[in-house]
């Protein structure tokens, strides 16, 4: 194995080691918590489905692409909202979501396009962070990587604003060191980049 190669090794265990260590300070609440607020998104998707006669990957895609700076409650009616005005034929200038314009034309695109395939979706959304809460939502076995699943895996309580640029490369990294420790707690990635979350947010009070 070339030295590099042992390095990408003790990174991707020192990742792991910590997410376990972390995922052990859970509280049985916080554990259930974590095993269950992914599904709990995805029954709420599934509301605005039967109410607006609107396809699951669709609801999910708008939920995704409102969702930069947006607390989850808003987001969800943010969605919703947007949804309505759509199927009653009304224009995206009418939807006032709690996050960037540019995110609330993405979404509109979604539902304009109205994509067969989550894949197509997921194309239209692009950015990493959303499409990966996309998958998470539809049940991927996959977690968004944020600065604070980066801290979780560093075991490093620093500020968000410095936290380094997580590139394609490491956030592939992040993402199977918590696929690795949640297949070891019979748990999704993100049911345990969920709960460990929750950990961190007590203990830290962040």
């Amino acid at each position: 194995m070339k030295a590099f190669d042992s390095k990408i090794v003790n990174d991707f265990m020192a990742y792991y080691d910590n997410i376990n260590n972390v995922y052990a300070l859970c509280t049985e609440e916080e554990q259930q918590h974590g095993m269950t607020w992914y599904a709990d998104a995805k029954s709420s998707a599934y509301e605005i489905c039967d109410k607006y006669e609107l396809p699951l990957h669709i609801v999910v895609g708008v939920i995704a692409a409102l969702s930069p700076t947006n607390k989850w409650e808003i987001n969800l009616r943010n969605a919703d909202d947007m949804c309505r005005i759509f199927t009653d034929g009304g224009y995206v200038e009418e939807c006032k979501p709690s996050t960037y314009n540019t995110m609330r034309d993405k979404a509109w695109s979604i539902l304009q396009s109205m994509p067969h395939t989550s894949g197509d979706v997921a194309f239209i959304l692009r950015g990493p962070k959303i499409k990966d809460f996309f998958w998470c939502i539809l049940g991927d076995d996959t977690c968004v990587i944020d600065g604070h699943a980066w801290c979780i895996a560093n075991y490093d309580r620093r500020k968000l604003q410095d936290v380094p640029n997580i590139g394609k490369a490491l956030r592939q990294d992040l993402q199977e060191a918590y696929r690795s420790v949640g297949l070891k707690h019979n748990m999704k990635a993100y049911e345990m980049q969920a709960a460990t979350w929750l950990a961190w947010k007590r203990i830290h009070n962040v």
